[in-house]
């Protein structure tokens, strides 16, 4: 395979290259239907080792060509490309020409609607600025968000730009921050390719940059890994144990506007494996803001270093000595578990707030943004005005289904088919009551309901 990617690149600031470029692709009909309907429904979930049955699946067309050297980042013979593809790739920064090939630096896939420009397939050990492309964890974040408009929304350590560019969507301005300047290369150039001219790029650590503003959306995924390690930017916080994860919090909470949301993905320690969310509830005490806080995995000191190490298995002693150092820095600072999950926000001026912890199947998770919107909107609603003075309703994702043996009822449940797909067994005389709405539903349940997200406040 050609190769002339250079050790560091980063993509062009040239706002005219780009729009020429995003045109080329839009004719050609570049999108994520299009690449699954090339490479398969997997297409997203492949890495880099599956490149080799991922190209022998691409077509001899036009649209192939830009599936082979944007998305898969793979040399691309010149002809088979749509005109003026190559130029517009090499005046953005983004690939290089070899003879008649054209040699992509990295990958520019069209993800949730827009295109997302990146570092190539991880090798495990990249560079310490590495830029990812959309990750799992990204992923949950943008499914976690609210969306509702909103006038000003925040990104922190934005990466390639993810967030702050789906934020641009429904924001009328949008800053992004990062201490990764090769990261805030990646943004700029994002924001231009998908025509976005409120998105404002500054450097800085975490919120420094945001000085003492507030927003009305503030979103991160953190470099958030609990790690005795500062080797990537991406991924290690180099602060000790879970600080990096209790600064973000905190500057979020610090940052919200009255009535403004937040979607946070950050990881917590626990001495006590019995008493996992210690931490997270001490942050979140007196912070002024409902809170919903979702578990999304969780291991002990080894299993959570297997895991983060798993690109040095062709290894053994490489990763038997990184088991070694992680377990060792995690009996040091007397960590027995560590959770990664999410942290969401709901500013509101009031007494007392709602904090509220559930584990969350990452892999099932769909679109919430209603479902957490409507949650906490609702959260308030009952707050304020009490469960009898609060009209209610089933969200329209929610069904209450029964299931009968002959004449006998045997379960009845209620249950979301989208978004968090959370469910509930409840009784046959609560399934009648719930239906209805009538005032006969036990307060406790009607609570829980409204908190989980299954009931809107009318």
């Amino acid at each position: 395979m050609i190769r002339l990617v250079p050790e560091t690149w980063q993509p062009s600031a040239d706002r005219a290259a780009a729009a020429a470029l995003a045109a080329i692709l839009e004719d050609v009909g570049y999108s994520e239907a299009a690449v699954e309907d090339v490479l398969g429904e997997s297409a997203y979930e492949s890495g880099r080792a599956e490149l080799p049955a991922l190209e022998r699946r691409l077509p001899e067309t036009r649209l192939g060509a830009v599936v082979s050297a944007c998305f898969l980042g793979l040399a691309t013979a010149e002809d088979h490309a749509p005109a003026r593809f190559a130029d517009a790739l090499v005046r953005c920064g983004i690939a290089a020409r070899a003879g008649g090939t054209i040699v992509p630096h990295g990958r520019l896939a069209p993800v949730e609607g827009v295109l997302l420009a990146s570092d190539g397939y991880s090798r495990g050990e990249d560079a310490p600025d590495y830029v990812a492309t959309y990750t799992p964890t990204a992923r949950t974040c943008v499914l976690l968000t609210p969306r509702r408009h909103v006038r000003k929304a925040l990104d922190v350590g934005t990466g390639s730009g993810i967030h702050a560019l789906l934020a641009a969507g429904h924001a009328d301005r949008v800053v992004a921050t990062d201490v990764n300047e090769r990261a805030l290369a990646f943004a700029r150039f994002n924001a231009a390719i998908n025509g976005f001219d409120d998105v404002e790029v500054r450097r800085g650590s975490l919120f420094e940059p945001a000085e003492e503003e507030t927003f009305d959306l503030v979103t991160c995924n953190a470099p958030f890994v609990v790690s005795p390690e500062s080797r990537f930017v991406f991924r290690d916080g180099a602060l000790p144990a879970d600080e990096l994860s209790e600064r973000v919090v905190a500057g979020a909470v610090s940052h919200l506007a009255d009535g403004g949301f937040a979607t946070l993905l950050v990881s917590w320690v626990a001495r006590d494996p019995d008493d996992p969310d210690e931490r997270p509830r001490a942050w979140l005490d007196g912070a002024g803001c409902d809170a919903w806080v979702f578990g999304l995995s969780g291991g002990d000191p080894l299993d959570h270093a297997a895991g983060w190490n798993d690109y040095l298995q062709n290894e053994p002693e490489r990763y038997a000595a990184a088991l070694d150092e992680w377990t060792a820095y995690f009996d040091r600072i007397g960590v027995g578990w560590i959770t990664e999950g999410a942290v969401l926000l709901h500013r509101r001026d009031a007494d007392e707030h709602v904090v509220r912890f559930d584990p969350l199947d990452g892999d099932a998770l769909e679109d919430a943004a209603e479902q957490v919107e409507r949650a906490f909107v609702a959260r308030a609603r009952v707050a304020e005005h009490g469960l009898d003075g609060t009209r209610l309703r089933l969200g329209a994702d929610v069904r209450i289904e029964r299931q009968y043996a002959g004449s006998r009822l045997v379960e009845a449940r209620v249950r979301q088919i989208e978004g968090m797909r959370f469910e509930r067994r409840i009784s046959a005389q609560e399934a009648d009551a719930l239906a209805k709405l009538d005032g006969a539903v036990p307060p406790e349940l009607l609570l829980e309901l409204v908190e989980l997200g299954f009931l809107e406040a009318r």
